[in-house]
C-alpha cells in the first residue's frame, strides 16, 4: 500500500472512529466518575535514548550507543499501574504519542491525546506523525508500515542467556484486529527475533494476542463501545511477557526494540519495557 492509498484509509478510519468516539463520550458523561490513577511520562523533549537504554539495564549489565528513530514524543520513561503492576516502571515506545498535546504548542498538531495516560476516555486515539516505518516491521507484518518508534543500543552481557521483560496495548483491539488492522512490534538480538508468543515461534503482537488468540495474555479495556476502568489509554494490552536470547558470553550484542502502525498511520499501539529487566543468566528459569 502507497502512502497516498494509507492516507486514504487512515481518513475513512478517522471518519468511522468519530462516531464511536462521539458515543463513547456521551457514555462516560453519563457515567460515575473514575478516580483512576495517572501515569508520569517523560518523553524525548526531556530525556535521552541513551537514559532511556540504561534505565532497562539490570544489575552487572552497562547498555551503550543507544540510539532513537522516531518523533520525541513517542518515546519515554513511564511510571504506572499497567500490564495488571500497581508499580511498573520502565520504557515506553509508541505509534502515538506518550503524552497530551499542549493546545499552545505549534510542535503539537500531529496528535490530540497520549496513547498511554490513562484513564481511557476514548477508543479512537491516535497521533499521525506521517513518518517513516521499519523495514524489520514491514517484512515481519508483510504489509506496510509506518509512525516506527525504534531504540537501539548495545550491550555486553556476562552469561549465555539474555532476558528482557516487555507488554504491549493498543487502540487496535476495539474491534479493528479483525479488520486486519495489526499494529506490528518486535524485540531482536543480533538480528533474531525474540519477542515471540510463549511456547511458539509466533511474532508477539497485536495479532497473535487478542481475545481470540492466546486470551490468556490478553486483558481488555473495553465493552462494546465504551472505554473501560483501567488506569490506562489504551483499548486492551497483555500480561508481562519475557523476550529470551541465546547469546555469547563477554560478546557485545545489539539490541533492537521497534513499534509501528500498519496498512496506516491511524490508531496507536505502545510498546512497554519493564525497567531493569534486562540482565543475563547462566540458565534458563
Amino acid at each position: 500500500m502507497d502512502t497516498k492509498t494509507s492516507r486514504r484509509a487512515g481518513t475513512l478510519r478517522r471518519g468511522l472512529t468519530a462516531g464511536v468516539a462521539t458515543v463513547a463520550a456521551i457514555l462516560l458523561a453519563a457515567s460515575p466518575a473514575l478516580a483512576a490513577p495517572r501515569v508520569s511520562v517523560s518523553t524525548l523533549r526531556e530525556v535521552s535514548a541513551a537514559q532511556l537504554a540504561d534505565s532497562l539495564a539490570g544489575r552487572g549489565l552497562k547498555v551503550q550507543d543507544a540510539t532513537f528513530s522516531g518523533t520525541a514524543v513517542q518515546a519515554g520513561l513511564y511510571k504506572a499501574p499497567v500490564l495488571e503492576k500497581k508499580n511498573s516502571t520502565g520504557v515506553a515506545l509508541s505509534t502515538g504519542s506518550l503524552i497530551d498535546a499542549d493546545p499552545q504548542s505549534d510542535a503539537d498538531v500531529d496528535f490530540t491525546k497520549s496513547s498511554l495516560l490513562g484513564p481511557n476516555t476514548r477508543l479512537t486515539t491516535t497521533g499521525d506523525f506521517g513518518g517513516a516505518g521499519d523495514a524489520d516491521l514491514t517484512a515481519q507484518a508483510g504489509v506496510s508500515s509506518y509512525d516506527a518508534a525504534v531504540l537501539t543500543f548495545t550491550v555486553k552481557p556476562k552469561h549465555k542467556h539474555l532476558y528482557l521483560e516487555y507488554g504491549f496495548g493498543s487502540e487496535e483491539y476495539a474491534n479493528w484486529t479483525a479488520q486486519g488492522y495489526n499494529d506490528a512490534l518486535g524485540i531482536w538480538v543480533n538480528g533474531q527475533l525474540c519477542s515471540t508468543v510463549p511456547g511458539t515461534s509466533e511474532p508477539a503482537g497485536v495479532s497473535t494476542i487478542n481475545p481470540t488468540a492466546h486470551p490468556e495474555l490478553y486483558v481488555p479495556n473495553f465493552t462494546d463501545r465504551t472505554p473501560g476502568t483501567q488506569p490506562t489509554e489504551m483499548n486492551g494490552f497483555t500480561k508481562p511477557l519475557q523476550c529470551h536470547a541465546d547469546v555469547t558470553p563477554g560478546t557485545p550484542v545489539t539490541v533492537k526494540i521497534a513499534v509501528a502502525d500498519t496498512l496506516d498511520g491511524q490508531l496507536d499501539t505502545t510498546l512497554l519495557l519493564a525497567a531493569k529487566s534486562l540482565y543475563s543468566s547462566p540458565s534458563r528459569p
